[in-house]
């Protein structure tokens, strides 16, 4: 089992050393750069972020600490604020008027299990307490030895139960000091594994007195760390409390709509062979309505949709590309941004296939795809051989129009005029980026990207927007061409397209390849990563009626705690700056 890293504990009121007032501890009181006026400023003006004010209180603090464990994060030789822990988590605490900055600890990237460190700080950003679990890792080779695939073996040769392969894709390596040796291991941790771990021959009936009914009546989920050198089982524990039970999803194949045979999951129905379209670890569930119009407010199905064996063949195309596509897009959302799904809060992603709509189009074709009504409408047009193709092919506007579903629940910018283009621009560049994600030949290249937005989709085969070069199709790549509103004229969708929604959020649209193209020495700015978590968190913190200008300040607001503690931060804000400014946005 786990053994406890080594602790550290501070709070002001606790602290004899020191007089100060106001139950917080200034920057100031630590006797830093005498003689330095920015010294005595208060900590709101010192400090850019509650990040940054965190990593300076945990690196004075820390240092004054003679341990390796304590030493090991703050790396004096290294000129960042305790560049051992990542920040994780920075929330207001509004029960007692502070706010908290949750850091990890990591050993050469790699996370610590268990380390930690939990800064508590006041609204000016003074210190109030400091909690931590570090240690120093020691004696263990960080390169595995046993591959991913193989950890998983061994987890499944310790339970005796068959475990599908995919159930560890997310596996990832950490460090983890054992118990009864205190030795440090480099370990797979695989999380929720449908697989308990083998029953006790002689069970003790106290085990579950705490229950008073038994174990709860849940499906298995646990976590194991598996020794990524030597094989072993090192640590395994319950990843939940209590919770409705999820069935194991079963992996499935079928055609899309590019003719491509495609693996994705489904679920098991009770006969042991056919299958739904409905993957319970994604929460992500498809329907054919079979061309109902979508004005009749067409039910959703009893069941999704359904195959007599694992295999969907390539009757269910349609269906096959807005299933696999929409479990890419929620699991980008889960593993690049850590939101649990378009809500936030892990609601079923629903896609509906084969819609049509009266008066727009000719059923059964309809030249849309969009989010409405909580879930995901598919239309569908005839190609050059007069077959139906659904738009679920098209991993960019799926991409879009879930992340409406996104803006929906965070910023709610309005749908129109500068907002609205906000609205739009956030999400093409949610679609472009999740499509190039999944499918460029080198996703952290960009020189490799296609940057057309619905591709074809536009008038003259056309795409529908160019994210690299909106003047090709006629749009606006600077504010000196935004498209405005005559005086008087209000926003609407069929005169004035919600005040040039799609056409001015081209303009915004151009920052962003900027960021995401923009060098220096040869190198790029930023990785496709940090781009995505800028924009999306700088989306998030967006007011409903938010402007371009805002747009900008937002995102360097995101960077100043992003990058916090980097020595690069004020260059990363900088370039940020002049992505916008080179399209007119200051």
């Amino acid at each position: 089992m786990a053994v406890p890293l080594q602790e550290f504990h501070y709070h002001v009121a606790e602290d004899t050393d020191t007089d100060w007032d106001a139950g917080a501890r200034t920057p100031a009181s630590f006797g830093i750069a005498a003689g330095d006026s920015e010294a005595a400023a208060p900590a709101a003006e010192m400090f850019q972020s509650n990040e940054a004010a965190a990593r300076f209180y945990l690196d004075e603090l820390l240092r004054r600490d003679e341990r390796p464990a304590m030493q090991s994060v703050v790396e004096p030789a290294r000129p960042e604020k305790v560049p051992g822990l990542i920040v994780k988590r920075d929330e207001d605490l509004p029960a007692v008027g502070t706010r908290q900055v949750r850091f990890t600890q990591t050993h050469r990237d790699i996370p610590v299990f268990g380390g930690g460190a939990v800064v508590e700080l006041t609204g000016e950003r003074d210190l109030v307490s400091v909690t931590a679990q570090l240690d120093e890792v020691t004696g263990v080779d960080p390169v595995e030895t046993l591959s991913r695939a193989d950890a998983l073996a061994r987890v499944a040769e310790y339970t005796g139960a068959r475990i599908p392969a995919e159930a560890g894709v997310g596996a990832r390596l950490m460090y983890y000091k054992e118990d009864e040796t205190e030795a440090w291991h480099l370990v797979w941790f695989f999380a929720a594994l449908p697989v308990a771990p083998p029953a006790p021959d002689d069970p003790d009936p106290v085990a579950y007195r705490g229950h008073g009914l038994g174990p709860r009546p849940v499906r298995e989920s646990v976590n194991y760390l598996v020794d990524a050198h030597d094989g072993r089982i090192v640590f395994c524990y319950s990843a939940v409390a209590t919770g409705a039970p999820i069935p194991p999803p079963t992996k499935c194949t079928g055609v899309d709509e590019d003719d491509v045979k495609q693996t994705f999951f489904g679920r098991l129905e009770a006969d042991g062979a056919s299958c739904q379209l409905d993957d319970p670890l994604r929460s992500v569930r498809t329907y054919d309505i079979e061309f109902a119009d979508i004005f009749d407010d067409p039910p959703i199905p009893q069941r999704a949709v359904l195959a007599t064996s694992s295999d969907y063949g390539s009757t269910n195309r349609a269906a096959v590309s807005a299933h696999l596509n929409a479990s890419r897009v929620q699991d980008f959302y889960k593993s690049v941004l850590q939101r649990e799904g378009i809500d936030g809060q892990g609601m079923v992603l629903i896609s509906m296939v084969n819609t049509t709509a009266s008066g727009f189009g000719t059923p059964p074709e309809l030249k849309n795809a969009f989010w409405s009504q909580g879930r995901m409408w598919y239309g569908q047009v005839r190609d050059e051989t007069g077959r139906l193709v659904s738009l679920s092919k098209y991993l960019d506007v799926i991409g879009h129009e879930l992340t409406h579903g996104v803006i929906e629940t965070t910023s709610n910018l309005v749908y129109a005029t500068q907002s609205g283009a906000l609205n739009e621009s956030f999400a093409d560049i949610a679609g472009i980026i999740i499509s190039n994600w999944y499918t460029a030949p080198d996703r952290e290249d960009v020189r490799t990207w296609k940057w057309e937005i619905g591709a074809g989709l536009g008038g003259d085969g056309l795409p529908l927007r160019d994210f690299a070069d909106p003047t090709r199709l006629g749009d606006p790549a600077h504010m000196r061409d935004f498209k405005k509103l005559r005086p008087g004229e209000l926003p609407n969708p069929q005169r004035n397209d919600s005040g040039w929604v799609h056409v001015n959020s081209n303009i915004h649209n151009k920052a962003v390849h900027h960021l995401l193209t923009m060098e220096e020495d040869g190198a790029r700015v930023f990785t496709v990563q940090d781009v995505a978590v800028l924009t999306y968190l700088g989306m998030a913190r967006l007011v409903p009626l938010a402007t371009f200008p805002q747009a900008l300040r937002s995102l360097v607001d995101v960077a100043a705690t992003y990058f916090g503690g980097s020595p690069h931060r004020d260059a990363k804000m900088a370039a940020i700056r002049k992505a916008y400014d080179l399209v007119g946005i200051s």
